[in-house]
């Protein structure tokens, strides 16, 4: 080697060191500068996903989920293989090999990284792995630029060491974007499929493959035609690396797209109660929506969806009694080739006519346009419709043509249906809640072409229905505990979200003179006790007029039992029973039930739950639970527990409930004395308690009035059903067990009906929001009760007959039905009553008889309640 030579190898070498050092340099100082910005690799063994919150019934039935993603967690070992080939084959076909950078891939887009940088200062996507499109996902932004990627390879590389490439795999097919608000492979399927993943095709799973890569822009949704193609690569490359067969790829390829945007599976809708929950949990648990909490409540899903069901016949069978209100819109519908007119000399001159119209318009061009915005919206129709939002099952349509004996109705897929006149008879005009309109005698007489209506699907075929602007309620509890077993808030939560089982504040009519009558045999009043059904009249100087109150049927009865007077609800008996105990006496006492009675009037008003009396269906529900269990209040509760992801029980709250076994062990206590309810919660987040360890003693219920007063009050409203106003209860109800009591306010603006067995208590409220009347034909007995009868038929079905035992204390004589008064031995219609025993009336001898002295007997004054 001459000297030269020597000279400039020696150079070369210099210089290649010196690169080699500046390399190293460079390297050292990217690392030292981006190590510090990027998260810990160890943290990805403990990656939190972001679960929706799911509500479950009491035996495990999805109600609802709350969060912005919806993510389903799943295992590798769930996966279809297919699946796990169409990522690896088309993102990263050397998963297995690199330790987080493909470096082969690098390599080859190194011309196409070093142009983009020069020109763009921005990194496009090529030669990620699966590891680094994990990094980009989990802990880094969408934005591509070139510090973005060296990040993403450092923390690959730190990953790699941390996670075995199963466990790598398996986070990303569980975080990754999917579009449509869909993270992970799982939850995408049920999006776009409505199916779990393993039950998918070759060519659904390859359509998921190929997402991730543009997730808004193209999903089968938003791009159909992108995400084509994208499929069609992933089975092309599918096909290269051998994962499939060719004859498997040419009919994967030959497949059209399937996709669609599907709800979340849920296996009962309850958003009311759902949303209840939220509510309930939202301060409790920060990260409420993104955690994977699984609430479990008390409901159970037969009994949750027999409500809903019941709730939404009841109210729609209300509403198409009282006439048909109009269709709700009205849409240009474009003329159909096979249905056109021929060309006649008469449509030739209309034509013209038109067009002599747009000339002599004063504004040719604005006429014009409004000509073809009528045109374009006949075109249209199909998306308008669309848009109308489908309430329960009454579903929106048009109508398409009206017939002699008919009319044709199309869904905006294109679907008709076709309405007999026999489902448009009911459809009478709407002309307030006491008058309807003549019977139609032809389709025309109710629909017209272009009108939009609404149709229901019934056993018998499609007919005409409408949204109902009545609405109601529906609250049903467990009496020992207070657990709410089905809740119903109104006809449609997308319709209107006011929960009226929980917020609706209304006058609870005669379904309060339980609570009154309760306080009654309390004072010494008995059932036997004899009053005057006769008319009221009150002087009140701050009155124009006297005040006469009525019975609601403007009929008097004369002497009748306090038993009689509850079963046939006569106002004007429960009026003179408050004046006999007095109105603070009962005001004191019906507040043992758990009312706020803050609200109540301290009159006459009181005694038929009316005037500024303002209750809840849940308050009602919770309030008669007393009677059905013997005296005990009981708070109505619905969540059960709650687990994290790991299963782990983080809430669960404990309630007071009966425990008569509680009540034997304990010390004797009077209940005429106040009842202390100082144990007891003052609402519900007061009973939010930490998780309670195993075997924790029963929180017993407080009694808060005599299990014999119960007891009496149960078989008085056990006659409500069987010869009062609530008899149609037992229709396809046949049990002895019921009991209840019926409500309707003045011009009927609320109507109740509140029943109970032992094991079940039902409260239902129907009426208008802005406390309208209901018509001077509704009643408790015939708008709400059907709803409870409904329900309580799938509410009772598997629960046996119970009957509370006469307790110690209750003494059963004969009495003459007429007087009440104790009857001879030998009386023909002699019939039973219940006394407390030291009220009952004694023998003294031979058939006189004397009645103990009544603590109330002396004369109340109207004025007194004030």
């Amino acid at each position: 080697m001459t000297p030269r030579s020597r000279r400039i190898t020696s150079v070369i070498m210099w210089l290649a060191f010196t690169g080699l050092c500046g390399a190293v340099l460079s390297l050292a100082g990217i690392y030292l500068y981006l190590d510090p910005q990027i998260p810990r690799a160890e943290s990805y063994r403990h990656v939190k996903l972001e679960t929706p919150l799911r509500v479950f019934t009491r035996d495990g039935a999805l109600l609802a989920e709350f969060g912005e993603r919806r993510l389903i967690p799943i295992t590798l070992e769930q996966v279809p293989p297919q699946f796990v080939s169409a990522l690896l084959d088309t993102e990263d076909k050397r998963f297995y090999e690199h330790n987080g950078i493909d470096y082969i891939s690098l390599t080859n887009d190194t011309l196409g990284l070093v142009k983009t940088l020069l020109f763009e200062g921005s990194l496009g996507p090529g030669a990620s792995t699966i590891t680094m499109q994990l990094a980009r996902n989990v802990s880094f932004g969408l934005e591509r630029r070139f510090i973005r990627k060296f990040k993403e390879m450092l923390l690959a590389l730190k990953i790699e060491q941390e996670l075995t490439k199963d466990e790598i795999l398996e986070l990303y097919i569980n975080v990754v974007s999917f579009g449509k608000r869909a993270y992970g492979a799982e939850a995408a399927a049920r999006t776009y499929y409505g199916k779990s993943l393993d039950e998918l095709t070759l060519p659904q799973l390859a359509m998921l493959a190929g997402v991730p890569q543009a997730p808004s822009a193209g999903n089968p949704i938003n791009g159909p035609e992108r995400a084509l193609r994208r499929r069609n690569l992933v089975l092309y490359r599918m096909r290269d690396q051998d994962s499939i067969t060719e004859a498997q790829y040419q009919a994967a390829i030959d497949a059209p797209i399937t996709a669609g945007i599907f709800a979340r599976d849920l296996d009962v809708a309850a958003p009311f109660p759902a949303e209840w929950v939220r509510q309930q949990l939202i301060d409790r648990l920060p990260d409420l929506y993104s955690r994977g909490y699984e609430v479990f409540t008390t409901l159970e899903a037969p009994l949750q969806a027999a409500a809903t069901a019941a709730l939404r016949r009841g109210l729609v069978n209300y509403d198409r009694l009282h006439g048909y209100r109009g269709v709700e819109a009205h849409l240009v519908l474009p003329v159909e080739e096979s249905d056109a007119e021929p060309v006649t000399p008469e449509a030739v001159l209309e034509q013209l006519a038109v067009t002599q119209e747009l000339a002599n318009a004063d504004d040719p061009m604005l006429a014009l346009a409004e000509l073809e915005a009528q045109e374009q919206s006949a075109s249209d129709w199909r998306a308008k419709l669309k848009d109308v939002p489908t309430y329960a099952d009454l579903i929106p349509a048009v109508i398409a043509s009206v017939e002699a004996d008919h009319a044709i109705a199309a869904f905006h897929t294109g679907i008709e249906v076709t309405l007999p006149l026999s489902v448009l008879r009911w459809a009478r005009s709407y002309v307030d809640v006491n008058e309807r309109g003549p019977a139609p005698r032809t389709p025309a007489d109710v629909v017209a072409v272009g009108d939009v209506v609404r149709v229901q699907a019934t056993e018998d075929g499609w007919r005409l229905a409408q949204l109902p602007e009545i609405q109601g309620a529906l609250v049903s509890l467990d009496p020992r505990t207070g657990a709410v077993l089905a809740l119903e808030g109104g006809f449609d939560f997308g319709m209107n979200q006011y929960n009226h089982a929980l917020q609706a504040a209304r006058q609870p009519g005669s379904g309060f003179k339980p609570f009154v009558y309760s306080a009654a045999l309390h004072n010494g009043i008995t059932p036997a006790s004899i009053f005057m059904d006769m008319p009221l009249v009150f002087d009140d100087k701050n009155l124009e007029s006297q005040y006469r109150p009525d019975n609601d049927n403007n009929r008097y009865n004369g002497p009748t039992r306090l038993r009689e007077a509850l079963y046939r609800s006569i106002n004007l008996v429960s009026m003179r029973v408050l004046l006999k105990v007095g109105a603070g006496p009962v005001m004191d006492y019906v507040g043992r039930f758990g009312f706020d009675t803050s609200t109540f009037p301290r009159n006459t008003q009181l005694a038929i739950g009316g005037g500024t009396m303002a209750v809840t269906p849940l308050d009602m529900a919770s309030a008669y639970a007393v009677f059905a269990n013997g005296g005990y209040l009981v708070q109505p509760y619905i969540i059960d527990h709650v687990l994290d992801l790991d299963g782990v029980v983080v809430f669960e709250p404990r309630h007071p409930e009966v425990c008569k076994a509680c009540e034997d062990d304990a010390p004797a206590t009077s209940v005429e004395d106040e009842p202390v309810l100082a144990d007891e919660p003052a609402n519900l987040e007061d009973l939010f308690a930490s998780t309670p360890v195993e075997d924790e003693p029963v929180i017993p219920a407080t009694r808060v009035i005599d299990e014999r007063n119960a007891f009496i009050m149960h078989s008085m409203l056990q006659d409500v059903i069987r010869k009062g106003t609530g008899r149609s209860a037992r229709t396809n109800l046949q049990r002895g067990d019921m009991a209840g009591k019926t409500g309707t306010t003045d011009d009927a603006a609320d109507t109740w009906f509140n029943g109970y067995t032992p094991d079940v208590v039902t409260t239902v409220w129907v009426g208008f929001p802005n406390h309208s009347p209901l018509g001077r034909k509704a009643y408790g007995s015939n708008t709400p009760l059907p709803i409870w009868r409904d329900y309580m038929q799938t509410a009772l079905d598997k629960r046996s007959e119970s009957h509370p035992l006469q307790p110690p204390g209750v003494v059963t004589m004969k009495i003459d039905p007429t007087t009440g008064e104790l009857a001879p031995t030998n009386q023909q219609n002699a019939i039973f009553e219940y006394f407390l025993d030291e009220y009952a009336p004694k023998m003294t001898g031979g058939n006189t008889f004397e009645v103990p002295k009544d603590p109330t007997q002396e004369e109340i004054k109207p004025e007194d309640l004030f």
